[in-house]
């Protein structure tokens, strides 16, 4: 039945793009076909192949010791505060290991993963590997070259990063292109917040990582087979059929590297923390007018955000394949991620607040809110994109709602075909 229902939200997820296309007749159906395939490649390979099924449980693994070496930099920081361990008692953040705090262990996992990347990208690492994909992706799927290495590279660095890769041909890209790209950076999620994700899934007993990266991974040929629905290819792109990344580094030195891409990396942790807080105390402050609405209607009726986000998006839960006991905290995790944002969505997934208990469940919804595709992200692109190519901002604004569409079908079919196949 589930396989079935995913059947469904296949066609559902394709009719809306198909629904919301400027230029139907000029839809590329290969390149359409040719992307999903490489979807199914991709998570048959992750959840079907012992090889290589091993191999991201060991990345996974990885992303969990990568937070344990976090936590040593938090410590020396932080040390002296106490907090609570697992067993209710209080201790030193600097000597307990368990001890979680969300601020503290966020900021400086998030701090350490974009030191690695710079240290990565000082090296050539970074750009080769997103090179090798993105050429493997161009041949496939026949897309131009700078949206190949822009939605592969969304997979690995942030939404804004991705597109300094390709800041040579942002200025001629043509609009679909640019949607293309917008859409990769709104449906994949950087390294940095998706080892946050994987932890946060530790630390309430769920195996996440290997759900996240092929979430990423998937999200990236997703992402172009739904822009390129939307927004068919109608004019000829200046980087059609090849591939050249600028494997240059801007960074002095390994040192230089790490103090960048630490102070960036510490932004993005406050950007992050602001949001939060801002959003959870929105959020607690429209619950309190909505009950207060409810309860004039009926003292038994407590209307609340989950509430409506739970009806709303239910029909499209069911139909990505969510067994029925969990269809309702998908769909409510759903709306939270597409009008608030996907860490709200992640801490009620992984503190209950939303319980999903079905296996086929967790690895769907897991897959859809992995991304950042919302409203405030929309508006952190157009900003971010309009710094690197001012003379495209026009352009960006224009198709930046159509970018929060790309990218939400994208992570809804990656997380639908992964469901029909497990």
């Amino acid at each position: 039945m589930g396989r079935f229902q995913g059947l469904v939200g296949i066609v559902l997820i394709l009719g809306i793009a198909y629904l919301c296309s400027n230029n139907r007749k000029k839809i590329n159906f290969r390149l359409v076909f040719s992307g999903m395939a490489l979807q199914v490649v991709i998570a048959l390979l992750v959840f079907k192949v012992p090889p290589v099924t091993l191999f991201f449980q060991w990345l996974g693994r990885g992303m969990g010791k990568i937070e344990q070496f976090a936590h040593q930099g938090a410590s020396f920081v932080y040390g002296g505060i106490g907090v609570f361990t697992p067993d209710g008692k209080v201790d030193n953040y600097g000597t307990a290991a368990s001890g979680f705090v969300f601020a503290f262990n966020v900021t400086a996992t998030i701090v350490l993963v974009c030191a690695l990347v710079a240290i990565f990208y000082h090296f050539g690492v970074m750009q080769r590997v997103v090179a090798v994909i993105a050429r493997a992706m161009n041949w496939v799927m026949r897309v131009s070259g700078a949206e190949a290495l822009s939605n592969v590279a969304s997979a690995f660095v942030g939404q804004v990063e991705a597109q300094v890769m390709i800041r040579p041909y942002l200025k001629g890209m043509t609009n679909s292109e640019l949607l293309a790209s917008m859409s990769g950076s709104l449906a994949c999620i950087a390294g940095g917040i998706l080892v946050v994700y994987a932890n946060m899934g530790a630390q309430a007993g769920m195996d996440l990582a290997p759900k996240l990266i092929t979430a990423s991974l998937m999200a990236a040929p997703g992402a172009l087979v739904i822009a390129k629905i939307v927004f068919p290819e109608t004019e000829v792109s200046q980087t059609m059929g090849r591939v050249k990344l600028e494997v240059k580094s801007n960074y002095t030195n390994v040192i230089d590297a790490i103090s960048h891409g630490a102070g960036d990396g510490f932004k993005i942790a406050m950007n992050v923390i602001a949001m939060l807080i801002g959003f959870l105390a929105v959020i607690a402050l429209l619950n309190y007018v909505l009950l207060w609405i409810g309860h004039r209607f009926n003292p038994g009726f407590d209307l609340s955000l989950n509430y409506i986000f739970g009806n709303l998006f239910y029909p499209m839960a069911w139909s990505m394949g969510v067994p029925q006991q969990d269809v309702h905290s998908v769909a409510t995790l759903l709306g939270e991620k597409l009008t608030i944002n996907e860490f709200v969505a992640f801490r009620d997934l992984t503190t209950h607040i939303q319980p999903v208990v079905t296996e086929r469940g967790l690895l769907i919804v897991s897959i859809a809110i992995c991304g950042f595709a919302n409203f405030s992200s929309v508006g952190m692109q157009i900003g971010g994109i309009g710094e690197i190519a001012p003379e495209r901002k026009a352009d960006l604004a224009k198709l930046g709602l159509k970018a929060l569409l790309c990218g939400t079908l994208a992570s809804y079919l990656s997380a639908t075909i992964a469901g029909i196949l497990l």
